[in-house]
Order: structure tokens, then C-alpha cells, then sequence
């Protein structure tokens, strides 16, 4: 009886594990068709669980790596694609070149929020300071943050 409870439980245990990630179809419905919808021409695409109730899919557009997060009725709640130091709007470059002298740049993302509030996110290294950055499009900083070192 032990045996079987014991077997019981790991199994289950697998289950739910098995699951914790991967969003289950009848929960996010709406989030898929509102992709599809807004990007119908994306053949692959990587779904999440951002947070309960919020479904982040992954995908490349343009051949730019690119992320959109939908809440379970299916509205889009932002928009993130990965772009190039040169893509950046001049303000944004102006201030960067003038406050962050030195620093390597990378993973340099537009997002645009549901209002259609549009910043730039990257990681800036020099040396051991290593940080987030956040610029609205008119240069000017909303965040700096030491990067966390699961974003290393």
C-alpha cells in the first residue's frame, strides 16, 4: 500500500512539474488568436508564462529577435524587439555617447508598451559596473539599474 501511495505521488509530482511553464491551450486562447492576428506571417513562435494570467510569446520578425506579451482576453500588453546601436534614435545615442563613455552595449531592445509608449532597454558593461538602461525616445534616462546576475 505504501509502494503505491509512494508511486502515486512521484508521478504526480512529474505532472505538475511537467506542466508549471508551458501555458495549457484552454487558458490562453485569446492570447494566440490576437497573435496571429497582429502577426500573421510568424510561422514559429515559443509561448510562456510571463505571470498568472500574462502569456509571453517569442519569435522573429524581419529577422529581428522579437517578444509580445498578451493577457489571457487576448490584449496585447508590449511589444519587444531586438535592435542595433545604429537604430537607436539620436537623442538616445546623443546621451549615451555623453553620460555612458566606454561602455559596451548589448542586448539593445524597443519596447512599446500598450499606451504606445515607446523606451530603449540595454545592458551597458565597463569593467565590473554592469547595468540596465532605460531611455524614453527623447534620450533622456527612466533606469539605471546594476544588472541582475540571472540577466548576465
Amino acid at each position: 500500500m505504501m509502494k503505491k501511495l509512494l508511486t502515486l505521488l512521484v508521478c504526480f509530482g512529474f505532472v505538475v512539474c511537467s506542466n508549471a511553464q508551458k501555458p495549457k491551450d484552454e487558458t490562453f486562447v485569446a492570447a494566440k488568436a490576437a497573435f496571429t492576428a497582429k502577426y500573421p506571417t510568424v510561422k514559429k513562435a515559443k509561448w510562456s508564462i510571463e505571470k498568472p494570467g500574462e502569456f509571453e510569446v517569442e519569435f522573429t520578425l524581419n529577422r529581428a529577435e522579437s517578444s509580445a506579451l498578451f493577457d489571457a482576453t487576448g490584449k496585447l500588453l508590449e511589444t519587444e524587439t531586438e535592435v542595433e546601436l545604429s537604430q537607436l534614435p539620436q537623442a538616445v545615442k546623443t546621451t549615451i555617447t555623453k553620460d555612458f563613455a566606454g561602455y559596451k552595449l548589448d542586448e539593445i531592445e524597443k519596447a512599446t508598451d500598450a499606451k504606445g509608449i515607446t523606451t530603449y532597454d540595454m545592458e551597458a558593461v565597463k569593467g565590473k559596473d554592469k547595468l540596465e538602461l532605460i531611455f524614453d525616445a527623447n534620450g533622456k534616462l527612466l533606469s539605471k539599474d546594476p544588472l541582475k546576475k540571472e540577466e548576465e
